[in-house]
């Protein structure tokens, strides 16, 4: 198994991949109470969801990028100081702009952790050991899914929906503390100046265009003009995206990779199951609490459905991936 140098480090990563998945479950179950506290309607609410999935979308690949470059351990562990900081700001009520604001620097740090642990875990495991390190860090991406709703419902029975978002702030300190000795030193490979900015800022309107579209969609109908130019903008904002990683030095994403076919398959695998499975959690704790009349707590145990079989099916897939 592993050695007890390695655990804290292990530990660390899990904490921030177990907060960020958390954070994403853990507000959905308190959308009805914050839309009630805060006097807002369904959609505006919501942007609170939407905001935070956008900007992780859009700046994942170039923090992962910039891991390469100037160092995973150091884009991680800046990361893990934004995201508790951004999670001290998200539970102030000062109205909806403030919370989207504080929603923006909690999806920054998010997407520097989301975007190196898994990086990381390669660096500080030898390849004997790596998928199982890989299988665990799943493991606590499932338990932030199961958490999120569970705990959630039980802080709304008991607390205002602030502490959804302070309950962050005692976890990334001590997880930030311990990954500041465990995890390996990591120099990069070379300087922000080598991070593909024109390819990130292309990637980043694409996902922005897409979401305003999806949003512009559901409110006026798929087929009014602003939501066909935003659908429209996306496709040419993806294809000049495509266009600068074919042409650039250094590519922000190495196109390459998806000649492996079994890589290929398993982005599309990973993507369409995210999205399935992500469909019910804004609407679910809407029609549980104000249509049906559940309680919070109620709420969460249904939701948890299904994270918790992503928790079970985790370590099995690794351990039948070792036997074939």
């Amino acid at each position: 198994m592993f050695s007890k140098e390695k655990f804290p480090g292990l530990l660390a990563l899990g904490i921030f991949t177990f907060m960020s998945t958390l954070d994403g479950s853990i507000v959905n179950i308190a959308l009805p109470s914050m839309a009630r506290e805060m006097h807002l309607d369904m959609g505006q609410v919501t942007w609170s969801v939407t905001i935070y999935l956008v900007v992780i979308s859009g700046l994942i690949l170039l923090f992962g990028r910039l891991g390469d470059l100037i160092g995973k351990t150091k884009i991680f562990n800046y990361g893990s100081l934004l995201f508790t900081f951004g999670s001290l700001l998200a539970g102030i009520n000062l109205g909806l702009h403030f919370l989207l604001f504080a929603r923006i620097i909690q999806a920054i740090g998010a997407s520097m952790t989301m975007s190196n642990s898994f990086g990381i875990t390669s660096q500080l495991f030898e390849p004997a050991l790596r998928a199982r390190a890989m299988s665990i860090m799943s493991m606590f991406v499932s338990l932030g899914s199961i958490a999120g709703p569970a705990i959630g419902g039980f802080i709304l029975q008991i607390a205002s929906w602030s502490y959804i978002f302070w309950i962050n702030v005692p976890l990334g300190i001590i997880a930030y503390l311990v990954g500041r000795k465990a995890l390996p030193e990591d120099e990069g490979s070379g300087s922000v100046k080598d991070a593909d900015l024109l390819g990130a800022t292309q990637m980043f309107l694409t996902i922005v265009a897409f979401f305003i579209a999806v949003s512009l969609g559901q409110a006026q109908g798929f087929m009014t003009v602003p939501v066909i130019l935003s659908f429209v903008a996306m496709v040419a904002l993806f294809i000049w995206f495509i266009h600068t990683e074919k042409t650039v030095e250094k590519p922000l994403l190495n196109l390459n990779i998806f000649r492996s076919k079994l890589f290929s398959m398993s982005v599309l695998t990973s993507m369409t199951m995210f999205t399935a499975g992500s469909f019910v959690n804004i609407l679910m704790p809407f029609y549980l609490q104000d249509y049906r009349g559940a309680a919070a707590g109620f709420a969460g145990m249904v939701m948890m459905a299904y994270p918790v079989g992503m928790f079970i099916f985790s370590p099995i897939a690794n351990t039948i991936e070792t036997f074939l």
